[in-house]
């Protein structure tokens, strides 16, 4: 009864196009990265993406194929080796940067703050959104922006000073 009334009374369409207006927004400009700093000093540093099972893997007939204590290097498994610059898109300087780092063969441009489908628009280039940080926590990374490329067993993290755009 409760929802046939507020059908009637219109309720239903506007929660609708309130959902509708949050997803765009979202879409157009998502939750930012927190915390992060602008570079202020040149510096690089591994990151070890390890990991060590902490149970028994076993396969379908219960054989186990990878003991508890395991450590496992996804680079080892891996042939990923593009560039990954992560970025304040509403920084001149760093958006600047990032886009003469390489091109879409060789770099993916990830956001922490920003718009990317602006940014898109305006380069005519794809631009990702680290959403929930996950790519800043994989990678330790505190300032931006910050190019990730792979080491041997390791990934570096290069966090670069970039100039202000000129006005």
């Amino acid at each position: 009864a409760r929802l046939g009334e507020m059908e009637r009374d219109g309720e239903i369409d506007e929660l609708k196009q309130e959902m509708q207006d949050t997803t765009r927004a979202y879409v157009n400009r998502p939750r930012p990265v927190n915390g992060l700093l602008p570079v202020e000093e040149d510096r690089t540093f591994e990151v070890d993406m390890s990991i060590t099972l902490n149970r028994d893997l076993r396969d379908h007939n219960g054989v186990v194929f990878a003991p508890r204590g395991t450590v496992v290097n996804p680079l080892d498994y891996s042939r990923f080796n593009k560039r990954i610059i992560l970025f304040d898109g509403d920084d001149p300087a760093q958006v600047s940067f990032a886009l003469s780092e390489g091109d879409e063969l060789d770099t993916l441009l990830v956001l922490t703050n920003g718009a990317p489908l602006e940014l898109m628009k305006a380069h005519g280039r794809r631009f990702y959104f680290d959403q929930d940080a996950q790519m800043v926590k994989a990678f330790s990374i505190t300032r931006v922006p910050s190019v990730v490329r792979r080491g041997s067993r390791t990934m570096l993290v290069s966090e670069v000073v970039v100039k202000d755009a000129a006005p």
